[in-house]
């Protein structure tokens, strides 16, 4: 087997831009098979249409407020700082930032082709998180997650 020796790590920094309406999402690294991201959400907002993602495998890591996730014929159950969840390919899910905080989290994906195949609960192909109608965010100034 050939070994590559030009493949070299990347570093990341986990920081973001607090926001007071809206939420925000950055790309912090991707490779053939896996993205990674830092997410900030306001009050009252998340991914609040309920879908499952057919081709990936998914984390959220919460690095400052608390989620409130959902499922299908599940109770809610709120994830902290420092906590995660796992959502395996097909598992359906939503969630909100119920707080009085900004919710930071990573988002970690790992799939087999780029194309993301999102769901609703009926098996109808959804559109992305740019079609829950969120807009730009309003950023607190000065404010970051570091």
């Amino acid at each position: 087997m050939a070994v590559d020796t030009s493949v070299k790590p990347q570093t990341i920094q986990l920081k973001t831009q607090l926001v007071k309406k809206g939420r925000s999402r950055i790309l912090l690294s991707e490779t053939d098979n896996s993205t990674f991201r830092i997410h900030c959400y306001a009050t009252g907002t998340g991914e609040n249409a309920l879908h499952a993602h057919l081709n990936e495998d998914h984390t959220f890591v919460v690095l400052k407020g608390v989620a409130t996730f959902t499922g299908i014929d599940e109770k809610p159950f709120t994830v902290a700082k420092n906590n995660a969840v796992v959502l395996p390919k097909g598992c359906f899910y939503q969630f909100a930032n119920y707080g009085d905080e900004p919710l930071v989290m990573i988002r970690f994906g790992a799939h087999a082709e780029k194309f993301d195949h999102r769901i609703n609960p009926k098996g109808e192909q959804i559109g992305g998180r740019a079609a829950e109608g969120y807009g730009d965010p309003e950023l607190i100034e000065n404010a970051f997650f570091e």
